[in-house]
Order: structure tokens, then sequence, then C-alpha cells
């Protein structure tokens, strides 16, 4: 059904992804993020509904929820139903603190994927990472309860310097091997423009270590069969990055995916100044994006959807990995 509705609203034209941060709450005090130093606030539900319909009548298809932690809104559930019955395809990160409980109700509210934050093997390192008692233990609980329940699911890794030094081929294994599921990966950025804070406590040199070995671990054990979420596209995009080469693919935020926080303003990105506030202001949309600036996958990965049946883009994909379908 979701798969009929979703290539149903591609046929509409509909392609856009937004990100949307619903609250900055959060229980964790993460090394690489400084939302938690926000004051607490989380969007309305009245509002984020208005910011749902809105989406659903300018072509997006799918909706990202983050934070903050999103499971701390108080009607996350809601929410998530909202988008569904607007046809949005639904998608979030959580850092695996929430109840069995509330992780049922999320995909009885039509949750579609859920990545749950996963930042390495050793759970010293990881509770170093999010200052968080026994988080390892909490997100490794949520990712078999929510393969229990039948949600998709995946584990989703900041690349770290701890995790880059000993090695992302180890997680990667670590995750297909014990877990079960798939692994993707958050490129590291460091950026303060508008209202979404990365970079946190760790310098640039210590995100730039080792990422090329890393990054290229990463694109041959996707060729080499391992399951990882990221599309290789991207993968090689990182590597052209790093090389002064010139990308495969473009970004496309402003155009085509779009960070709207707890306030509803609109930016094309984490990087980028304010485009509109969606619940004041008249929407204005970039045309003939083409960014190359950073690679933060949460904006250059859904680039890539409006250009999904370039043959190009088919054909590479193929080559690097056949592609399993996720709507089934």
């Amino acid at each position: 059904m979701l798969l009929k509705s979703a290539l149903r609203n591609v046929l509409k034209g509909s392609n856009r992804t937004a990100v949307f941060a619903v609250t900055t709450r959060c229980n964790c005090k993460c090394i690489m993020c400084d939302m938690h130093r926000k004051r607490p606030e989380s969007i309305s539900s009245e509002d984020a509904y208005k910011i749902i319909d809105f989406l659903a009548q300018s072509r997006f298809l799918v909706l990202y929820l983050t934070g903050g932690e999103p499971t701390l809104h108080p009607d996350v559930v809601k929410i998530l139903e909202y988008s569904g019955q607007k046809g949005l395809i639904t998608s979030m990160t959580t850092n695996g603190t929430l109840s069995h409980n509330l992780l049922s109700a999320l995909k009885e509210a039509g949750l579609f994927l859920l990545s749950v934050s996963l930042d390495h093997w050793d759970a010293k390192i990881c509770e170093g990472i999010r200052r968080h008692n026994h988080i390892r233990q909490k997100q490794i609980d949520t990712i078999k309860y929510a393969k229990k329940i039948g949600l998709r699911t995946h584990a989703l890794s900041f690349l770290n310097p701890f995790l880059l030094r000993d090695g992302v081929g180890n997680m990667i294994r670590y995750v297909n091997e014990e877990l079960g599921v798939p692994f993707s990966f958050c490129y590291p950025t460091a950026c303060d423009v508008n209202s979404y804070r990365l970079g946190g406590e760790i310098s640039k040199e210590e995100l730039s270590r080792n990422l090329r070995r890393g990054i290229a671990t990463i694109l041959s054990m996707k060729r080499r069969g391992y399951e990882i979420l990221n599309s290789g596209t991207y993968i090689e995009d990182i590597l052209n990055f790093l090389e002064n080469k010139t990308p495969n693919f473009y970004c496309r935020g402003g155009q085509d995916v779009f960070y709207i926080d707890w306030m509803g303003d609109v930016y094309p990105c984490f990087s980028k100044p304010k485009l509109f506030n969606v619940l004041e202001e008249k929407p204005h949309f970039l045309e003939n994006v083409a960014c190359n600036e950073c690679l933060t996958n949460c904006f250059r990965e859904p680039s890539l959807f409006p250009q999904l049946f370039s043959p190009s883009l088919l054909v590479k994909e193929f080559l690097l990995h056949p592609p399993k379908l996720i709507f089934v």
C-alpha cells in the first residue's frame, strides 16, 4: 500500500524532502552536537499540522523527523499519524532511549523507517560520546525490539574519531552480522549558521583524521555486498570532494531538500541562512541549485531522489551494489 501511494505521489511530481526538527529537547549531551545547550522547546501540534499541510501541497514526498530527540516531543505519535494521512513517507532518527511502548505506537502511527544512533561497539566509548548511562545497551534493545515488531530499522553511526580510529569496517560487520540490520553513517559536519548546531566539542582536525580511509572502507564493503544504506553515488562523491574532483551529483538544498525548525523557519540546509517562515511568510524556493560546499547527508542524499530515474545514477547504483527495495 505504501509503495503504491509513494509511486502515485511521485507520478504527480512529489519528490522533495523535509528535515523537520520538532523539538530541541534531548536527554543526551553529545560531544558532536550543541542542541542540548538550547532552551527546551517543541513546536505545537497545531503548527506542526500546518507545516505538514504545506508540505503535502508543495510536492514533498519524505518527512524526516529529528530534534533534539524527536521522541521527546509530547505529540510525536499524532504528528506521524497526520503526516501519513497527508501521504508523506516518514522517517525518524532516535538516540535509542525511548520505551518499547512508544516504539510500538510509532509503528502503529505509520512510521516508515527508523534509524537508531549507534556510535561504536564499545559501551564506554558510546557513553563518552553521548554522556548517557548505558546508552549502547538501550540502543541495541531499541534495534532488537524494532526488528521484533516488524519496523524497518537500521543503525546510524556518526563517523566519530573513535570509530574511524578503531575501524569502521568492524562496525559494519558488527551491525550487519551481530545485530542483523543495515548500517548507515552520518558524515561529520560542523555548522553554526542557523538554528541547528553541529560540531560540538570535536575539532575539525579530529573530524578529518582517518576520514578518507574510513569512507574508502565503506565504499569497498558496499561493493562486496555488505548492507549499507547510504547510496554508492553519495559515498563516491565524498571521495571526489576530499580529492577535489567533480562530483557525480550536486546537492539541491533549498530546491528539493529543506530544513525546518521548531519555530517554522525554513532553511536550505543546516549551513545556510533562512529562506522564510512557513507559518508567517510566503514560501520562496531556490532554483537551479548545484551546491558542493559540504557533504551533510541529510541534504546531499535526498537530493538524489529527483534524479532517481537518471540512467547514469541507476547504472552506477546497480554496479556498486544491486539495491534492495526498502518499501516491501
